[in-house]
């Protein structure tokens, strides 16, 4: 094809124009990684992309819609009436040509040889088989032959399923090929393995569009996420309840146990510590298991295991649920606690009362965690009152601008397929939509969507007989529910139906399944979303809130509302499970902070009463009324929303939204250098004093042998003023470096930097790069790197995270010896890993370290010495005082 007559129509924003500009220089590595948020112009961007390279583009997306949008976008550069015409277009696997737009799921079944596969299911996402290496040849011949050079993969988080293989295996075939990915949400919350093999296949970020950036650039529309708390159901909170039961019985018999006990007591990590060194660094949370219980059953701890930890009988834990679980799970699991016949049999009988007390699965031990409870407080039947709720909230607030949409992630229509309820009614579209068709104020202008089962008031049936593809419709009335009818027919032709009528007003709330509407919908009339969705994935809970953000240029002022669900049970020990996922999701989407001109990520931002009650009082009595109290409030003053996204918006004229690293003020630093500056110069005083003194008594008439010796004490005196004199300047400089609030974390950020300069994992020259500190109102401290490509700024963030978490596994440690509290100790930090894979590169950083932050050595994790260093640090590091008020964050800088 003529690659020349692809020209984009239009003028090219800002951040578009930004990315596009950088393409050559990341395109370098044959990779280019595009982080873009819904409203980007993903698509468009991909097409110009394509276009720069000048070669045949094979195009995978995970939905037939999107497939087809990639061709439908082509008008935007090309004249054509139809552009599925174009003799360079194919959307079939079979007939590829120039620009091949198809479906992940079609290039497994065309691999796999199964052509009657189906697609775009609401239930579940597929999870396609292995394919044997013959078929994944047989693919890559036909790219050859095909002349395919690029792979453009949209939303490529779902490189996370089964096929992200063959994608690898073409890569490593056809070293030559360029590789395009897109994704409005990386897989942040996979497992660093998984993140591993996303990253290795796609490379590194290489640009990101941000929510924030598209807000300001009237692109996307102001928009806020709010919080509708429900109580557990009677019948769940009986189940979490008896479940609760059942393991404080098993702890209860355990403490009562003398084979359990013995087993711990004497076992040989407490005994001979010293021969097990390797197996305790690998799992030192087991040995701490053990101690816990001992200190719990009031025994005597073994002081040689103490001194292998570095730790006192006062630093040893309290025995709670999560010590249970490694305990147990190492007992179970491992091969080092049954040392004889008896024991090996209670271990067996153990894992037996476990198994049919429903505490074990396969290798899965629920005494901290279950899943099918959690599976049941996130399809609480008790949401479905909630998504009722919200509709009357918004209603009463917006009348007849309401545009709504509540997903779900089941259809859950049982009882209208057998006309009988079994059980209780879980959360699904069906339910939901059944109960606003029934208590709804506006029932006729309440509809459901999904891919097998649509239903809308019979009012509407007009709309759908007037359409040129009526035909292929057909409506029958629902029986039970009086005035309603189900709509069958073509998917795509009830989904341009259906958006149509919501967009005109005459559908208000369309309830449907996230697998349909979640993902490549298009609806930009949508001002309130309700998430009525169990899944726990934060990319999908990111796709589904761009349903919601997208500008209306119908409506220049809209304010768009996230409505997230948790349902709670504020008795049992595993009622908040919802709660803690939903806190979870928080983390990898930026949304405005409600108390400060801030926007970030994480679920801090919303400053819920709801957070509040569960982690700061006792009593949680009124923790969903006094949230729900609030919530209602803020939405209320919904109207207010675009000036404050604009006030937070302008607080940089360049901002950008950036990893960024959040912590507690760092105190241990500045007292330590506080009291050695304090040290050396009361030193220098002392010895500046003592030769002032001996010289003056030199000058007075005492006899010569005396006069000699005073003037020896004087030169003595003086030689040690002058000889502490660097350390004591050295040392004021390191604690004046301190004295801002921010002065450690920023020296932390110095020493990092400079090592990544001469390291040469920068491209960008230092002196262009800026440390940005800033302080929270509720005192912690923020960190980022600007001036740098995202890239940069995001090994930064990762680097200073590392830095100040609790020490895993690093192959480098740095170590600091002072005094804390009046007590001679050494505290530890990692060498990050990027830094730590040469020595050289860890040496640099330790005199960087030197330079900023202070006196402190290196150490070698991988000999029997550095081993022992790297099990105290585990258990000592100074990280580990705030570890859990340190977060990584996306930050607007």
């Amino acid at each position: 094809m003529d690659f020349s007559q692809l020209n984009f129509k239009y003028s090219w924003r800002p951040y578009q124009s930004r990315v596009l500009n950088a393409v050559d220089e990341h395109l370098e590595d044959d990779k280019l990684h595009i982080v873009a948020a819904p409203g980007a112009g993903k698509t468009t961007l991909g097409i110009e992309v394509f276009k720069r390279l000048a070669q045949n583009a094979l195009i995978l997306s995970p939905t037939r819609v999107i497939r087809d949008q990639w061709i439908e976008r082509l008008t935007d550069f090309v004249e054509c009436g139809n552009p599925f015409e174009l003799a360079w277009v194919s959307n079939d696997l079979h007939t590829p040509k120039s620009f091949t737009s198809i479906t992940y799921q079609a290039l497994h079944a065309k691999i796999a040889q199964n052509e009657d596969a189906q697609f775009d299911c609401d239930e579940q996402e597929h999870e396609p088989t292995t394919l044997d290496s013959r078929e994944v040849n047989a693919f890559i011949s036909s790219l050859e032959n095909s002349e395919i050079s690029v792979l453009i993969l949209d939303e490529a988080h779902h490189l996370r399923q089964e096929w992200w293989k063959v994608l690898t295996a073409v890569c490593d075939a056809l070293p030559q090929i360029t590789l395009v990915s897109l994704t409005a949400t990386p897989p942040y919350d996979s497992d660093g393995h998984e993140w591993g093999k996303y990253e290795q296949l796609c490379g590194t970020i290489d640009e990101e569009i941000s929510v924030p950036e598209l807000v300001k650039a009237n692109t996307l529309c102001p928009h806020q996420d709010y919080i509708w708390a429900v109580d557990a159901s009677a019948n769940e909170r009986s189940k979490l309840r008896e479940f609760d039961a059942r393991v404080k019985q098993l702890f209860k018999h355990l403490l009562a146990n003398e084979t359990f006990l013995d087993m711990c007591k004497h076992h040989t990590w407490l005994t001979q510590p010293h021969v097990s060194t390797d197996d305790i660094i690998k799992s030192p949370h087991v040995l701490i298991a053990m101690l816990v219980l001992l200190k719990h059953t009031k025994q005597a701890l073994p002081q040689n295991a103490l001194a292998l930890l570095d730790l006192t009988c006062d630093d040893v834990p309290k025995l709670t649920r999560s010590w249970w679980q490694k305990l147990i799970e190492a007992m179970l699991f491992s091969k080092t606690f049954a040392q004889n016949d008896e024991q090996e049999r209670f271990i067996a009988e153990l894992k037996k009362q476990l198994r049919a007390s429903e505490l074990l699965h396969k290798r899965d031990l629920m005494l901290e965690h279950s899943n099918r409870l959690e599976r049941s407080l996130s399809l609480s039947s008790a949401k479905i009152q909630g998504c009722l709720d919200i509709h009357r909230i918004e209603y009463k607030k917006r009348q007849q601008q309401l545009r709504q949409v509540i997903l779900t992630d089941f259809i859950r229509d049982e009882s209208l397929s057998n006309n009988t309820q079994i059980g209780e009614t879980t959360l699904g579209s069906w339910p939901v939509f059944e109960t606003l068709a029934k208590h709804s104020n506006i029932n006729e202008d309440v509809a459901l969507l999904t891919g097998r089962l649509s239903i809308v008031h019979e009012s509407k049936v007009e709309y759908f007989k007037s359409n040129d593809a009526s035909e292929k419709l057909a409506f029958t009335p629902i029986t039970g529910l009086n005035g309603y009818v189900k709509v069958t027919g073509s998917l795509n032709v009830l989904t341009s139906s259906f958006t149509k009528l919501l967009c005109d007003g005459d559908i208000k709330t369309l309830i449907g399944t996230r697998a349909l509407l979640g993902e490549g919908w298009d609806a930009p009339v949508v001002n309130s979303l309700v998430l009525a969705s169990s899944v726990g994935s934060f990319m999908l809970t990111n796709q589904m809130r761009g349903r919601a953000i997208r500008l209306d240029k119908s409506s220049p002022q809209k304010a768009s509302s996230i409505w997230h669900l948790v349902a709670v049970d504020k008795e049992s020990y595993y009622g908040l499970i919802d709660f803690y996922n939903l806190q979870r999701r928080f983390l990898t989407f930026v949304g405005l902070a409600e108390n400060s001109n801030a926007i970030e990520s994480g679920f801090e931002r919303l400053d819920s009463k709801l957070a509040f009650y569960f982690n700061t009082t006792s009593s949680m009595k009124f923790a969903v009324y006094a949230n729900n109290k609030q919530m209602i409030k803020r939405f209320k003053n919904i109207e207010q929303l675009p000036a404050k996204w604009q006030r937070a918006l302008t607080i940089d004229k360049t901002g950008r939204t950036l990893p960024s690293v959040e912590t507690q003020a760092i105190t241990r630093f500045k007292t330590v250098h506080l009291k050695n500056t304090f040290k050396y110069l009361t030193q220098e005083l002392l010895l500046g004093m003592m030769s002032a003194l001996a010289m003056s008594l030199s000058f007075m008439k005492y006899p010569q042998s005396a006069t000699v010796m005073l003037w020896f004490l004087a030169g003595g005196f003086a030689y040690g003023f002058v000889k502490k004199l660097p350390k004591t300047l050295k040392a004021l400089r390191i604690m004046l470096l301190h004295l801002p609030v921010d002065g450690s974390l920023k020296q932390i950020g110095n020493a990092v930097i400079e090592t990544l300069a001469k390291t040469n994992k920068l491209t960008t020259p230092l002196r262009m790069l800026d440390i940005k500190t800033s302080q929270g109102c509720d005192g912690s401290l923020t960190i980022a790197l600007t001036g740098g490509t995202f890239y940069e700024s995001s090994l930064f963030a990762d680097c200073v995270a590392e830095v100040l978490a609790p020490i895993d596994n690093p192959r480098y440690l740095v170590v600091r010896e002072g005094e804390f509290a009046g007590l001679a100790r050494k505290d530890y930090h990692a060498v990050p890993t990027c830094v730590g894979v040469k020595k050289q590169f860890a040496e640099c950083y330790v005199a960087a370290w030197n330079k900023y932050v202070g006196s402190a050595n290196l150490i070698y994790t991988r000999n029997f010495e550095g081993r022992k260093s790297l099990l105290k640090a585990k258990m000592h590091a100074f990280s580990s005082v705030f570890a859990n008020d340190m977060r990584r964050v996306d930050k607007w800088h």
